[in-house]
């Protein structure tokens, strides 16, 4: 993270700080996600929650949702790791989970992988 500090006299001759932060980068949206994906199935795991139904009740959500958060745990390992890594200026995203979730319409690896390509070669 670069810090900047501008120091200034006002028209009072007051003496004030003015601090400005750039570069600082977060994790991407999606990469939160999929760490919560992981979460979520550690807690089913240890029978926590009975399935993906109980849970999604617990949190208010709908099976619906919670079923594409699981479905990120279906990528390939690789991908997922990456996708982890990913971080991003505040306000902007790398790409959107939909835009991942077209990577699952394959359940092969390689066509995962393929589709990936696509979707990280547009950021």
């Amino acid at each position: 993270m670069t810090e900047i500090t501008i120091r200034y006299r006002s028209r009072a001759e007051a003496s004030r700080e003015v601090k400005a932060a750039f570069g600082r980068r977060y994790p991407a949206r999606v990469a939160r996600q999929l760490a919560l994906a992981h979460a979520l199935q550690r807690r089913v795991e240890s029978s926590e929650f009975a399935d993906y139904a109980n849970m999604a009740r617990a949190f208010g959500l709908s099976r619906a949702r919670v079923t594409q958060l699981m479905d990120l745990l279906l990528l390939a390992p690789d991908i997922q790791e990456e996708v982890l890594h990913l971080e991003c200026l505040p306000g902007q995203q790398p790409f959107a989970e939909r835009t991942l979730r077209s990577a699952l319409k394959s359940p092969l690896w390689s066509d995962q992988r393929i589709a990936w390509q696509q979707v990280a070669g547009k950021r």
